[in-house]
């Protein structure tokens, strides 16, 4: 059976930048491990449990800081979040996806993103996770530079997934409901930033990897 395995930083990650892909690749029998690090407990860690269920896939939430604002790290200890999501996997993996290490990330530099693609791609570097392939990035970009977030696959994307009525139909029930949970949030302040990304994002779903040659179901470009 193939193992695949995400790290993603907050609640709604997985399904806004592979939740097309995590679902068309189960349905070929893949066995998906999700790790989100700032899973807090609350309404966003029940949401990512949900939504990982939805999916098939097997959810693991930490509660490392979430922190849009400084350095990668500046909050949450490196050797700390390595272990963890170390401890949290397990077991061979065959495929690793994450976030962009680019500067300009999906749709602006989070910390917390990078900071989970660097622990997932230095695991693989180092051996830990054994039999990776490689890993591969989201590889998402703002259009236009419009301040409306709203994004696209980027020219160095390697793969693609092209997602059907269906899968659209399936990852727009669950942005809104992503949504209703930051808009429901006090701290927020009735806000939402899922509010300024296309919707329900982008299609097809990218990925860049020079390592990877993905199977079925990625269309290499």
């Amino acid at each position: 059976m193939t193992r695949a395995l995400a790290v993603v930083a907050h609640f709604d990650d997985a399904v806004i930048w592979a939740g097309g892909a995590i679902r068309k690749t189960r349905a070929l029998g893949w066995d998906w491990t999700v790790v989100c690090t700032c899973a807090a407990e609350g309404s966003r860690r029940h949401y990512f449990l949900a939504s990982c269920e939805a999916l098939g896939a097997h959810g693991i939430a930490l509660d490392f800081l979430d922190h849009p604002d400084g350095a990668a790290f500046s909050r949450n200890d490196r050797l700390d979040l390595a272990a963890a999501v170390k401890a949290a996997v397990g077991g061979h993996i065959d495929w690793v996806f994450t976030h962009s290490l680019r500067p300009t990330g999906e749709y602006g530099f989070h910390p917390n993103h990078t900071e989970a693609a660097l622990a997932a791609t230095e695991l693989v570097e180092s051996g830990v996770l054994l039999r990776p392939h490689g890993v591969a990035h989201f590889a998402y970009g703002r259009i236009y530079n419009l301040p409306s977030i709203s994004t696209a696959a980027t020219p160095d994307a390697t793969h693609y997934v092209q997602l059907d009525y269906d899968d659209l139909a399936w990852k727009a029930a669950w942005c809104a409901h992503a949504r209703d949970v930051e808009l429901l949030d006090p701290t927020l302040g009735g806000l939402s930033w899922l509010e300024k990304l296309g919707w329900p994002c982008p299609n097809p779903e990218a990925f860049a990897s020079a390592d990877l040659e993905l199977p079925v179901a990625f269309v290499q470009r």
